[in-house]
């Protein structure tokens, strides 16, 4: 008989669901397209609440005992720790599970080609720049898509340092108190 500390459902049973309803939401979410990470909607927060409601019991089998709960929080929470880990770890489990940086300007001219995989219109690219103090497309160098659905932009005006320019200490100079 099942009770608050007892689970109804094997432990080993609540530790599978829990990998298997992750590993679908995983590919789920990297097959839905990083558009969607970076601009997420109220629409999107009501599908990602309604989701995680509809796998609630595939994941504990209707058991609603305490100790169920805990099995498959602990379990999913080591399963993200793990998933991190092995990105950071292993360059091809990061590229395979968030993509890589996709570039959508190049010099001013825009991938059309690009845009539309991601589904991105002009416009919605335009209002993307506008919001980084970008007003022509002209003014950019390349503007890319990164895996988290945000686009990073280097403008013509600035100059790219290298790694070493940055991993040096500032100049100091005369005049300021400033390093």
């Amino acid at each position: 008989m099942p009770s608050l500390l007892v689970p109804a459902v094997h432990v080993g049973e609540l530790v599978l669901r829990s990998v298997a309803v992750y590993a679908f939401l995983l590919l789920a979410l990297r097959l839905a397209g990083r558009r969607e990470l970076a601009q997420m909607t109220s629409f999107d927060l009501v599908l990602l609440l309604v989701i995680s409601n509809a796998v609630q019991n595939s994941i504990n089998a209707g058991d609603n005992s305490l100790t169920g709960g805990l099995v498959s929080a602990v379990t999913l929470v080591a399963l993200n720790w793990a998933v991190g880990w092995a990105s950071y770890r292993w360059r091809g489990v990061e590229h395979v599970l968030q993509g890589r940086p996709i570039r959508i300007v190049t010099d001013g001219k825009v991938h059309l080609g690009a845009l539309r995989r991601e589904l991105i219109t002009l416009s919605e690219l335009r209002s993307a720049l506008r919001k980084q103090g970008i007003v022509r497309l002209a003014d950019c160098r390349k503007v890319t898509l990164e895996p988290d659905g945000t686009l990073s932009v280097l403008r013509h005006d600035v100059v790219p340092m290298t790694a070493a320019e940055l991993a040096s200490p500032a100049p100091f100079y005369r005049g300021t108190s400033e390093p």
